[in-house]
């Protein structure tokens, strides 16, 4: 991925139909939809009601959906001349989507100040978000993990996870993840039990719940890249389909030295299952499977390809049970 971009106005092969927008917009959005347009479209009426959002960019990518969700989420759309849907024609997951959408902006725009990543059963209920993101300094983070209020327990989902976790924590995921129907408990009494830890906490102090402070791991559901983590060597993991996203950011940030900040003045809202449903299923179960293996190896060996002299490499990673990821350098594509 070209990260340092310069502004051309070059039409790439099939975003022909990408309207003129901003070259130096400040703010860039993308979300992922796979069959569930009306909650996109949701999410979309929600975004377009925040300040200043006509000086962001946003960009829709539509996995393949095949089932009417281009036209739909089009038609919601037409009047809205800085959103845009792309339609890819594979399933490329959560962060593998988002990286193909950056790959096709930057070929015809500046790299803005923040790029947002995001699921589309966000709701934006502060209307100043975008400009309070935009007043924000790009130097002074790697990446920004929001307020995010969970719909099914109303507690901030951030920090994810505030410090980084031992090699006991990872083997206690790991064996969590070693049944499909020790996950599918786990998975339905979350809710609950974030409730309950929520509640034998509250003896913080308030002020410290509207502090910024760094932390290990942002919730993937809304994240805020700063144009500092691209121009730093980073780039969004798609080396995986899905639940990876923290470790693989965390780790990435700290390989490259740059913090991660939970800020809770940007606030958003978080419907949950949206994306993936409520209740596990097998496949989203080997997804968590095949997800946490991949992280794993990241925690273990973090991003040697980000190393100084070490950009141009591709390196292979081991990963337990005697498999082997090859790691892609920057630039190259996964799928």
């Amino acid at each position: 991925m070209n990260q340092r971009c310069i502004c051309t106005n070059k039409r790439a092969s099939g975003f022909g139909e990408f309207r003129s927008v901003d070259d130096r917009a400040q703010v860039l959005i993308i979300t992922v939809n796979f069959r569930q347009a009306e909650c996109t479209r949701q999410f979309l009426y929600s975004a377009s009601r925040l300040a200043i959002f006509a000086s962001c960019n946003v960009l829709i990518v539509d996995n393949n959906s095949q089932d009417g969700s281009i036209s739909r989420i089009r038609q919601t759309i037409s009047e809205l001349r800085n959103v845009e849907v792309l339609p890819s024609l594979q399933n490329r997951g959560y962060f593998g989507a988002a990286r193909w959408a950056l790959d096709k902006y930057l070929e015809r725009h500046c790299l803005p100040g923040w790029v947002a990543v995001c699921n589309n059963d966000i709701e934006f209920d502060d209307p100043l978000f975008l400009a309070k993101l935009s007043e924000k300094d790009v130097a002074s983070a790697g990446v920004i993990a929001p307020s995010i209020i969970s719909g099914l327990t109303g507690r901030d989902a951030n920090p994810s996870i505030r410090e980084r976790p031992s090699p006991f924590r990872m083997l206690r995921y790991r064996l969590w993840l070693a049944n499909y129907y020790a996950m599918w408990l786990k998975q339905w009494l979350s809710p609950s039990v974030r409730k309950i830890r929520h509640s034998l906490s509250r003896h913080t102090p308030a002020s410290t719940h509207f502090v910024s402070q760094p932390i290990y791991a942002p919730h993937g559901s809304f994240v805020i890249f700063s144009r500092k983590f691209f121009e730093a060597g980073g780039f969004i993991d798609d080396g995986f389909f899905l639940y990876a996203e923290e470790l693989s950011i965390a780790e990435m940030a700290l390989r490259l030295r740059l913090p991660v900040i939970h800020d809770p003045t940007l606030r958003v809202r978080h419907k949950e299952g949206c994306s993936t449903g409520r209740m596990l299923s097998r496949d989203i179960y080997l997804h968590q499977v095949n997800g946490f293996r991949y992280a794993l190896a990241r925690y273990k060996d973090s991003y040697p390809e980000l190393a100084r002299g070490a950009v141009n490499a591709r390196t292979t990673i081991s990963v337990d049970r005697g498999e082997s990821l090859n790691v892609p350098a920057i630039g190259d594509s996964v799928r």
